[in-house]
């Protein structure tokens, strides 16, 4: 994610913040820390002296939905009903009784630290999410805040017994041994850390979630902070920039603190003139604010909300593009979700061909598909041929994108997102004909041929697909281009983890996820081509074709073997890359890496 301190700067300087989701969510978790931090913790004491006290309380094992239904029926009253919900607002990332992947505060992973681990939601192993609000009641939580000042790991986690989850091969084991396994691993995960700087709002940044955390280390900002800080660590001095996000992230609880508080002052005296002249009360007003500005720009999808502010701005066109399998279609969609402010199973109700006659309050979506054959008589419309028993007649016909038009002319308070995958296949020039003037200049009339007067309104956004590598379609010529923006994805191979963890075992999908991940560096450095030739997730993904379909439709793990492997090599991966390659494949050289790639990937 890009982001700059001349940006973040900016954005502060000019109070950027919107009423939203995220925002209102920020002031909710605030309450709930100011209250859990005053929350009287005496009457509860002899209830921390054993770990897991949601299982000695009645909770019930299964997933986190049913953890939490059970949790919330058990309460005495309806005060412990609201800490508990407020609990798991804050530490499991629930909203009405349900997980938000964006708010979350671990990953799937009990045992590896935080950075690299997916949050996705769904899955045998996204259970350690529900598994740590489960195991850990509301007032352990809150004493946890209230020890977070001046107490060692040791010494808070000692005292509230908090737990993360633990592992299958202790099942049997007493709760003090699978109080200390967890203990081990907790150290450097993310949900203590989080705690702590919320416990310290006052004098610390403290984003919402650890999307947010993550993503803003990320940044390039983020990045030339942590670079400027590593002299004064022994953990981290002397590491490279790109690798210190990885290293804070995942660093023990204990060294976390003292960096953390390095880090944000260091942003505070960048960001905000003469920070350390303020007065407490402003420096407080300050730090809430920034904390809540870094999580607003960074705890979406940046991909998904970089492309739909850039829609909502300018042209209001967009072209997405880059290698084979990177998403593009699916990406268009999740735009889609996010413009209209839908969820993942309202899209065929918006979708513009399913038009019946009712209307929405939000507006509607078209996708199409171009081809070498598709015509300005199929985009904006023309006289075409009718054949009515046996006989040909030719009538006047509207095209897709003008009945399109025409409709968001006449609901303007409403949004129209219309998306041309393979938007290069056609012969653009032709089939946009005179809609270069109106793509630039909205809501301006131009004249069609047949049809008169036409507009594309400003509530109309255009999203195209492109791959960028196919060498059999014809360009974008520059006139066209100019009327786009243009957005890059590139493989996000951590896609695979987060679909196949449901249908995989850990060990072997982390062995596919390693093999997947060495094959695109292997396409750079060993065949010598370039990043845009890199395989996309939804290659990758195919494996799932290849499993036994019976444990597949029982939700069974299995194990990825070299059968699977070969035949995904053979059907998908090889074609793609000899089309790659093209006339190099007479190479002798260049045929020999390629089977060492094979040979690689194959290997179990």
């Amino acid at each position: 994610m890009e982001l700059t301190k001349e940006e973040l700067k900016s954005l502060y300087e000019k109070d950027y913040s919107k009423r939203s989701e995220i925002s209102q969510r920020f002031d909710e978790i605030t309450m709930i820390v100011d209250s859990f931090l005053k929350h009287p913790i005496n009457i509860y004491r002899n209830e921390m002296d054993n770990p897991f006290v949601g299982q000695h309380k009645g909770v019930t094992e299964g997933n986190s939905k049913v953890s939490y239904s059970n949790m919330i029926n058990i309460a005495k009253d309806n005060d412990e009903k609201k800490q508990i919900e407020n609990s798991w607002k804050l530490i499991a990332g629930y909203e009405n009784g349900k997980p938000i992947e964006k708010y979350r505060i671990t990953t799937n992973n009990i045992t590896s630290p935080d950075y690299n681990g997916s949050i996705k939601l769904g899955g045998i192993y996204a259970r350690t999410n529900g598994n740590f609000a489960s195991n850990n009641y509301f007032f352990q939580i809150a004493y946890f805040l209230q020890l977070c000042e001046k107490n060692t790991f040791d010494e808070i986690v000692g005292n509230t017994k908090i737990v993360l989850s633990w592992q299958k091969d202790l099942s049997g084991k007493d709760d003090k041994e699978k109080f200390e396994s967890s203990k081990k691993y907790l150290e450097k995960k993310f949900p203590p850390k989080f705690l702590w700087m919320w416990a310290n709002k006052e004098e610390v940044l403290h984003p919402i979630s650890l999307m947010a955390f993550r993503n803003f280390l990320d940044t390039e900002f983020g990045k030339t902070i942590l670079d400027s800080i590593k002299k004064d660590f022994e953990s981290i001095k002397g590491v490279e920039k790109n690798e210190l996000p990885e290293l804070v992230t995942n660093m023990k609880f204990d060294n976390f603190k003292n960096v953390w508080k390095k880090i944000s002052d260091k942003i505070l005296e960048e960001i905000v003139d003469e920070f350390s002249s303020k007065t407490d009360d402003k420096k407080k007003e300050i730090i809430f604010k920034l904390s809540k500005l870094i999580s607003l720009i960074c705890i979406e999808e940046p991909d998904i909300k970089n492309i739909a502010d850039f829609l909502q701005t300018g042209n209001r066109a967009v072209i997405l593009w880059g290698p084979p399998g990177t998403g593009k279609t699916y990406e268009s969609e999740q735009v889609v979700k996010e413009l209209l402010d839908i969820g993942d199973d309202e899209l065929e109700k918006y979708l513009f061909s399913n038009k019946k006659g009712e209307d929405n309050t939000k507006g509607y979506y078209q996708i199409i598909q171009f081809h070498p054959n598709y015509t300005y008589q199929d985009f904006i419309g023309g006289i075409s041929p009718k054949l009515t028993s046996e006989i040909i007649s030719y009538e006047l016909r509207e095209g897709v994108f003008k009945e399109f038009c025409d409709d968001a002319n006449k609901n303007k308070d409403k949004k129209y997102i219309f998306i041309i995958d393979e938007i290069n296949r056609a012969e653009l020039s032709a089939v946009f004909g005179e809609l270069l003037y109106a793509l630039e200049y909205r809501g301006k009339s131009i004249n069609l041929p047949h049809f008169g007067s036409f507009v594309i309104p400003k509530n109309v956004y255009i999203i195209g697909t492109m791959n960028n590598v196919d060498k059999s379609l014809v360009t974008f010529d520059l006139a066209l281009r100019r009327r786009f923006g243009f957005f890059k994805l590139m493989p996000k191979l951590e896609v695979i983890e987060d679909v196949l963890s449901e249908f995989v075992k850990k060990d072997s999908l982390d062995d596919y996820y390693q093999k997947c991940v060495e094959l695109n560096q292997s396409i750079t450095s060993q065949l010598g081509l370039s990043e845009d030739y890199q395989i996309g997730q939804a290659y990758f993904l195919r494996i799932k074709d290849f499993l036994d379909q019976n444990k597949l439709k029982k939700k069974e793990p299995q194990i990825i073997t070299r059968f699977e492997l070969k035949k995904l090599w053979l059907y998908n991966i090889e074609p793609l890359l000899e089309e790659y390659l093209g006339m190099q494949l007479e190479d002798d050289g260049i045929k020999s890496k390629l089977n060492a790639l094979k040979k690689n990937f194959l290997k179990y």
